[in-house]
């Protein structure tokens, strides 16, 4: 197996034993979220799955990613499949390397998962910009000249209208569960931050 595929997935073992070790060292509530002051407004209880949940969210989007690139290979031509795969990899190698900021957060506060999560802004922007040209669907595929619903296509993953990057095609089931994920992730943690501020 490759340095590039298991790579990401390494980073998030320093990180694991760490919090193993250090776990008595984190404060009860512990704060997860913090004003534009730098203050923390935020808490979670210290429970093992709270200390976890960082590698756990980060683990999870690394198995999405490499699931999406899976299935295309599957299904996709081999150049959409290659593609993909270059705009994901420096992309999973910066998920992996937040690992340690996110978990250790509570201790060392945002900034240094500010810091990274301006890293992945850069990396996400060159990698869209340096994305290969393919050729778009048939325009009737598209709904507004935004949407790419072809129950007929297998793909996950289809090329944007415009050539650069890629969309969902939402047709497949999958995409709009993704979509939900991404959308109410948010939504959930500002609740179970409120939460917890409540319970104390």
């Amino acid at each position: 197996m490759k340095l590039r595929t298991v790579g990401p997935y390494l980073l998030l073992v320093p990180p694991a034993v760490a919090l193993v070790l250090l776990a008595d060292q984190f404060p009860s509530p512990m704060p997860v979220h913090w004003d534009g002051a730098g203050h923390p407004n935020g808490f979670f209880p210290h429970t093992a799955l709270a200390l976890a949940f960082p590698l756990l969210l980060l683990g999870g989007v690394l198995l999405l990613f490499d699931g999406i690139v899976a299935g295309g290979a599957r299904v996709g031509p081999p150049a959409m499949t290659e593609g993909v795969r270059r705009l994901l990899a420096p992309i999973r190698w910066v998920l992996g390397l937040m690992a340690t900021p996110a978990a250790f957060a509570p201790l060392w506060g945002p900034t240094p998962v500010l810091a990274l999560a301006g890293v992945m802004v850069v990396v996400l922007g060159v990698q869209i910009a340096r994305a290969p040209r393919m050729a778009p669907a048939s325009a009737e595929d598209w709904r507004g000249g935004l949407f790419y619903v072809n129950a007929a296509d297998p793909r996950l993953l289809v090329p944007k209208r415009s050539g650069i990057g890629w969309t969902f095609n939402f047709a497949r089931p999958v995409a709009w569960l993704v979509l939900a994920l991404l959308l109410l992730f948010p939504l959930a943690m500002v609740a179970l931050a409120a939460v917890a501020s409540l319970s104390r």
